[in-house]
């Protein structure tokens, strides 16, 4: 009854175990939604830090992208990462594509879509303009300005000047240039020649209309992304609606912030578009919430108040990025162009200081195996190697135990119904023979950090965003695409979501398999409820990690093949000469 007790035990334990990390690891869909994005409104920035109150209006009919795109007149963007258009009207980048990332595996899938026109089902775009100073009555460009453009196309080698002059005779510039990634960088300009001073002031502004469909975890943290004075600010899109709604509205303080240069914008998933001032340029910065049918959000700047006389012209640069957020991309803009912190716009974390090294670590094989796969096995040969000598001492010291197990059973023979004394007994033989019964659990205790960096690294970069392996893996950052439901690939269904829990795929039962393996080479633990929950922990762990990234399934099959063959031998050659 006691034994049949204790089963019920581990068995409930079991399940616990498969509870827990269902809750801190919860199935993610891992393909990348197609992109929400959001904002149309013709609001303009204020030198006093505020946003005005006009929000897009809804609309009744969404259109499709291209009939919007054929609507207006538009300059081509072309370089070997990027493909879009700017609206000659208003002056507005908000066709961009991302050529070397599509939204699934499929072959007709098609590439990211990262700014969207207005009238479209989900805006998201750019603006670059100017607004008169107050008391002034200069006339200055806005969303309905017809600018002329001396080029067709904007590439690398060709940028390309936009101009509109007013009825006063002042010109307007906006100089557009791209590099082979996905950095634009903007001079605006103005050429008085008029006959009178003029004040005016730039601004810049990112859009969203409607609220982006977001994978919802709370371990990834997509919305609104910030680097202003030195400080990271992270603020999904409910707390720009709590706390920014409109200008009168405001409720917190980083609604309206000053800084010198750092960074602003929108991060999803994997892309992000981020307006850059110069750096240590004064800047006022607004975030901004509205609702006029359809949910607007707002990131901006406004930079200083421009005195510009007559026949004299002044020049306001800056750059945006928008793209995907590479590492290696990330941290050669930081590096080249003074961008402070520019890769912590990937969400490394409160496990920071794991998660960069091994993203790092990572990717630097990968420079040398060409494959994600074979980069995370060098990474786990790595971390066996740095592991070592406390592996090795833990094994030999489960090895004594195992040793030691016709002594323990004795003991428990001995004093059957006491076992206050067995324990005491069992305590002083362990340190007579130098065993320690815990030893075998410290290098999982160490494994469980490593464990969620690298299930976060898997998570969040890009870079394993669609990255093959061999065979049937096409994508680590996805499950194992071959489950038991489907007979392993042989049966062409959709496994419903109720029988999603035991399509187990042919990696995660090589992982149990491997853990099971691993576990026979250890000393049963002396109580045999421990030994029961331990026997049950490779088929917990096989159901578990059945749902997780085939990368992370990768790394703890391998990590379970090098502990075994450590195991082998320290138990067969190194105790064997102690006999």
């Amino acid at each position: 009854m006691k034994e049949q007790k204790n089963l019920f035990l581990a068995i409930g334990i079991s399940i616990g175990i498969i509870v827990f990390f269902q809750l801190l690891f919860p199935t993610q869909p891992f393909e990348q939604p197609i992109n929400q994005n959001n904002t149309s409104d013709s609001e303009i920035l204020d030198p006093a830090a505020s946003i005005d109150n006009k929000i897009s209006t809804s609309i009744d009919i969404v259109k499709p992208k291209e009939e919007v795109l054929i609507k207006s007149e538009r300059i081509l963007i072309e370089n070997s990462s990027l493909s879009g258009s700017i609206n000659l009207t208003g002056a507005i980048l908000d066709d961009l594509n991302l050529l070397e990332y599509k939204d699934s595996l499929e072959e007709d899938s098609k590439n990211i879509e990262l700014l969207l026109p207005d009238e479209t089902s989900n805006p998201y775009y750019i603006e670059f303009g100017w607004k008169e100073f107050n008391g002034n009555t200069i006339q200055v460009p806005d969303l309905n300005t017809k600018w002329k453009s001396n080029s067709s196309k904007l590439t690398p080698t060709n940028p390309v000047t936009l101009q509109w002059t007013n009825d006063s005779n002042i010109t307007f510039l906006i100089n557009f240039s791209i590099d082979e990634n996905y950095m634009f960088s903007i001079t605006q300009e103005v050429i008085n020649n008029s006959s009178s001073n003029i004040e005016v002031y730039p601004y810049r502004l990112i859009k969203r209309i409607n609220t982006p469909q977001t994978i919802n975890f709370f371990i990834l943290h997509e919305g609104l992304i910030s680097l202003i004075n030195d400080e990271l600010l992270e603020k999904n899109y409910d707390d720009l609606e709590d706390d920014c709604t409109n200008a009168l509205q405001v409720k917190d303080s980083y609604c309206d912030n000053k800084s010198s240069g750092g960074w602003l914008g929108f991060t999803d998933k994997y892309w992000m578009s981020t307006l850059i001032p110069e750096p240590n340029e004064p800047i006022n910065i607004n975030y901004r919430h509205g609702n006029n049918g359809r949910d607007n959000y707002r990131a901006g700047y406004v930079g200083q108040i421009f005195k510009i006389g007559a026949g004299k012209s002044i020049a306001y640069d800056g750059k945006l990025f928008a793209g995907a957020k590479n590492l290696d991309i990330l941290n050669q803009y930081s590096n080249k162009l003074s961008i402070p912190r520019f890769t912590d716009a990937i969400d490394w974390g409160w496990f920071s200081f794991l998660t960069k090294p091994i993203s790092y670590a990572i990717n630097w094989f990968f420079g040398y195996a060409g494959n994600f796969g074979l980069a995370i096995i060098a990474f786990t040969i790595l971390m066996r190697l740095i592991l070592f000598p406390l592996a090795q001492a833990s094994f030999k010291s489960m090895a004594k135990m195992k040793k030691l197990q016709p002594e323990m059973q004795r003991l428990k023979e001995t004093y059957p119904n006491d076992r206050q004394k067995m324990q005491q007994e069992l305590m002083a033989l362990y340190k007579r023979e130098g065993a320690n019964p815990v030893a075998g659990c410290l290098p999982i205790l160490v494994q469980i950090p490593i464990f969620f960096s690298l299930y976060k690294v898997l998570f969040v970069t890009i870079e394993m965003y669609h990255a093959p392996f061999y065979g049937w893996i096409h994508d680590l950052s996805a499950p194992d695409p071959l489950g038991l439901m489907t007979l392993f690939g042989l049966i062409d269904w959709k496994v419903p979501a109720l029988l999603s829990l035991i399509d187990i795929g042919i990696l995660p039962i090589f992982m149990g398999f491997t853990m099971w393996l691993q576990q026979k080479l250890n000393p049963a633990p002396a109580d045999p409820t421990q030994a029961k929950i331990f026997a049950l922990l490779p088929f917990v762990f096989t159901f578990v990690l059945a749902g997780f990234a085939a990368g992370l399934v990768l790394y703890w099959s391998v990590n379970n093949i090098l502990s075994i063959a450590q195991q082998w031998f320290i138990q067969r050659r190194i105790l064997a000469k102690n006999d």
